[in-house]
């Protein structure tokens, strides 16, 4: 898969997410996530900070300065600008470096084209869990929902060994975004 399809992708998993976001209000921001362990307000700030970890990534930072992001506010006074600030940033760089190139992640050694899947994967499935909070339907494309069934579908299942995600449920069938969601545990 070329660059240029993961980049449509990763474009068409940032709309979801914004989206996801922008249906946020305060009195939701306390409440549950679909991430049982996180707040909507938990989950916003870890995807946001996501953006800034992922560019570190790609800039070959130390591992100890990427987890040290984790414990930060990342909201700042608007969280859709913040999430763009991040995200823009991750991109850039991804668009300057070397993808082939192996990044220090916590679950170990991958490419920088794994981490770009890895991010469209965060973005539309913690978009599913922000829905979830908000008690609002999830606002996948259904192209992105094939890809992710189809292309994505063996890293969902390999992240969630992992601890990324929960036990893939058993049902496989019905629409392309169900699917995504059995296979995610969610």
């Amino acid at each position: 898969m070329g660059k240029r399809n993961i980049d449509s992708y990763l474009d068409q998993a940032e709309t979801c997410w914004v989206t996801a976001l922008t249906r946020v209000s305060d009195e939701h921001f306390d409440l549950r996530s679909g991430c049982q362990e996180w707040t909507n307000r938990e989950l916003i700030n870890h995807l946001i900070g996501g953006g800034l970890r992922y560019e570190k990534l790609l800039a070959q930072a130390p591992p100890a300065e990427v987890e040290a992001t984790r414990g930060q506010d990342h909201l700042g006074e608007d969280r859709v600008a913040s999430f763009w600030n991040h995200e823009r940033a991750f991109r850039r760089i991804a668009g300057e470096c070397d993808l082939d190139r192996q990044v220090p992640h916590r679950i170990g050694p991958i490419s920088g084209h794994q981490l770009m899947r890895m991010r469209i994967l965060e973005l539309a499935l913690h978009a599913a869990d922000l829905s979830v909070g908000t008690g609002d339907g999830w606002p996948i494309d259904d192209e992105l929902a094939k890809f992710m069934s189809t292309e994505l579908d063996e890293l969902i299942i390999e992240l969630g060994e992992t601890g990324g995600y929960a036990s893939p449920r058993h049902r496989h069938s019905g629409s392309h975004a169900e699917r995504v969601l059995a296979i995610s545990g969610r």
